[in-house]
């Protein structure tokens, strides 16, 4: 028996964030951009916080050359991306990693 989502469950499992089931960049992050980004590790970038919306925008600085990078996520996160805390991002797969987390997030 197959199981149909329905457009209004899906706008309705992404509003909760944990839930969300949409694997568009900036919404869930999917175990194949995980592992694509795991098998290119030439790709990942470490970042510093500089701010984070509550609106999902996330501003990041590049630790290796200073240049800004402006993300989106589709949940306010500002409980786990904390100005001043670093990350690392995989701007190709749009990974996002604070910690033991890992964001699908899209480029602004």
């Amino acid at each position: 028996m197959s199981h149909r989502t329905h457009p209004q469950q899906a706008v309705e499992a992404c509003e909760q964030g944990a839930m969300c089931i949409d694997d568009r960049p900036g919404h869930a992050v999917t175990l194949l951009h995980l592992r694509l980004a795991h098998l290119h590790p030439e790709g990942w970038s470490d970042a510093v916080v500089e701010r984070s919306r509550h609106d999902g925008a996330i501003e990041l600085r590049r630790w290796s050359d200073g240049s800004a990078l402006r993300l989106w996520h589709h949940v306010d996160r500002r409980d786990l991306l904390v100005p001043g805390s670093l990350v690392s991002v995989h701007e190709r797969y749009g990974v996002l990693a604070a910690g033991e987390h890992r964001l699908n997030v899209a480029a602004r």
